[in-house]
């Protein structure tokens, strides 16, 4: 695992793509993805499973995805997912109130929502 403290950065080429990631086999998946003829999109929903790997304190399955894509290249037809997770079904207002919890911490289990990445990832891919 890279020292993220540490200055530098591996590096990996290729000639008719590109791709960035903080680790080099997040970045050469991508590189690869793109040689096999994918798109852009599924370069980079490689890399990101790759990375919930290589490097887990950064990136997560349990975590949110966010996306503007440009199908085509096209400017024009720029499309935005939000994968961010949403609040448990239960978790109402009034179940709160019942609790007696007033507010929610940053370090308690309801401060925690349901993962969106896998979802987004999943609805990307579907749709481009």
């Amino acid at each position: 695992m890279r020292n993220l403290e540490q200055p530098g950065r591996s590096t990996v080429q290729a000639r008719n793509g590109m791709a960035a990631t903080s680790h080099p086999l997040s970045t050469m998946t991508a590189i690869r993805v793109l040689m096999d003829g994918g798109n852009a999109l599924d370069a980079a929903i490689a890399a990101v499973a790759v990375q919930c790997v290589v490097e887990p304190q950064s990136t997560g399955i349990g975590g949110d995805c966010f996306c503007m894509y440009a199908p085509g290249g096209r400017e024009s037809d720029i499309v935005a997912y939000n994968g961010s997770g949403r609040a448990p079904g239960k978790a109402t207002i009034g179940w709160y109130q019942d609790q007696g919890i007033t507010e929610i911490e940053r370090q308690t289990p309801h401060a925690v929502t349901i993962p969106g990445a896998i979802d987004a990832w999943t609805q990307l891919l579907a749709d481009h």
